[in-house]
């Protein structure tokens, strides 16, 4: 079975700034490299021990391509006590069914409950979360987070892949089926949707009255409370080649990351289509249990598409939807310098500084990326110590001083400091 998320984008202020209803479809620019130099460093792969306090994956040579100034869009303010519906396995008339007692899309039973929490650090994203990745081509992913259980423990990697070795380690990866620990790297050649999770499994069931699917693809552990995700991935690659999820002909090349609250793969539905999952507390905005827009191109064939930007949003039961500005038809991107990463779609301007965007707040205008051109190192940061969630896109050669202790090495473990220091990054800077 193949569990299909779509995406919505978020509104922003600003007639360019509005929104579409479901995960769109994007064209991708022509060609695909950008000939045979390459940067990088070590060539080799030594991982280390699987504890991932080992060597650092090494810098990955890849081809070279223009270079950007960066760009970084952070959200403050991030989490809020509050509740969002659950799906339980429990009979039609079971009074734990306080949200709704009725029917899926389908007509079988639907059981939802009213999940609170008194977290105001980061919730809903301090639960477990996965990664959705579509028309992307990754190189290295990692994945870091606090070992201990204060807010200035140093960091750690706990999962990760390299394309050198092609090895996962505690990583599960499924498009269809059961899934494996074995990941392709390329995922530019349909436009299927492709988890990404820790390789132990979720043991539906285990005292819990969580809705269970039985299915072993999707059931497995996120990644809960802080978290740093780092990919080295590129966008480029010729439309033709790209085929429809399962068939063969012209596929939708989309590239998509979205980093999404597990519970709404394992409650068996996708958001829009099963009416009885934990996203929406009504069905149509997403303040539920939480999603991250990483970025998304919009081609949705009307005012607001446009191939050359991607959009970053926000959307929990906190504040419903934030961010996920996109720049529309009248954008073009002569408009901006050609080293611009991060734009705003409302004043047409290419930002001085990264751009912050408060939850249930101010926002820096209405932040959407240029599409990049080649390589990026795409990195999501989100640390409940100081409750805020940063997407940074980093041009391989230009690599600002507060990432160095990151990239381009990828290291085992890093200090606090590093991690403080790439939440400040406020990139483009001056």
């Amino acid at each position: 079975m193949t569990f299909v998320a779509v995406l919505v984008l978020a509104l922003a202020a600003g007639t360019t700034g509005c929104c579409s209803d479901t995960k769109t479809e994007a064209r991708q620019p022509g060609s695909g490299g950008f000939g045979a130099e390459a940067y990088g460093g070590s060539s080799g792969n030594d991982t280390g021990d699987s504890s991932g306090t080992g060597n650092a994956l090494g810098a990955f040579p890849v081809d070279l391509s223009p270079v950007s100034r960066g760009g970084t869009i952070t959200f403050t303010n991030v989490g809020a006590p509050g509740w969002w519906p659950r799906r339980l396995n429990r009979e039609q008339g079971d009074p734990a069914c306080d949200y709704k007692d009725g029917t899926d899309t389908w007509g079988g039973h639907c059981c939802l409950a009213e999940h609170a929490t008194a977290s105001s650090s980061l919730s809903p994203f301090d639960e477990e979360m996965a990664l959705i990745l579509e028309a992307v081509n990754v190189r290295q992913r990692a994945v870091d987070q606090p070992q201990g259980p204060g807010a200035q423990d140093d960091w750690r990697r706990v999962s990760w892949w390299d394309a050198r070795d092609g090895l996962a380690h505690n990583l599960w990866f499924t498009q269809n089926g059961n899934g494996s620990t074995s990941f392709p790297g390329d995922l530019t050649r349909d436009d299927c949707n492709g988890y990404v999770m820790h390789e132990p499994a979720w043991e539906c069931g285990d005292g819990r009255d969580h809705y269970c699917q039985n299915d072993p693809g999707i059931e497995h552990l996120g990644w809960s409370g802080s978290k740093l995700v780092v990919f080295l991935a590129s966008m480029t690659f010729e439309d033709a080649d790209v085929h429809p999820c399962g068939g063969s002909g012209a596929g939708h090349p989309g590239p998509w990351v979205a980093f999404d609250a597990s519970a709404l793969y394992r409650d068996g539905a996708s958001k829009w289509d099963g009416q009885c999952n934990c996203y929406s507390k009504t069905g149509t905005v997403g303040e539920g249990c939480g999603e991250i827009n990483v970025f998304e191109v919009v081609l949705d064939d009307n005012q607001y598409s446009n191939r050359e930007f991607t959009s970053t949003g926000v959307r929990s039961y906190q504040a419903g939807h934030v961010g996920g500005s996109v720049c529309g038809a009248a954008c073009d991107t002569s408009e901006f310098p050609s080293d611009a990463a991060v734009v705003d779609a409302c004043s047409h301007q290419a930002y001085g500084t990264g751009p912050v965007v408060e939850v249930g707040g101010k926002a820096d205008g209405c932040p959407v990326w240029r599409r990049p051109w080649g390589y990026r190192y795409f990195t999501l940061l989100l640390d409940q110590s100081v409750r805020a969630i940063q997407v940074a896109f980093i041009h391989p050669q230009r690599i600002p001083e507060a990432a160095r202790a990151l990239l381009p090495d990828l290291p085992g473990a890093l200090h606090r400091k590093a991690i403080d220091d790439l939440m400040n990054l406020r990139l483009p800077e001056e």
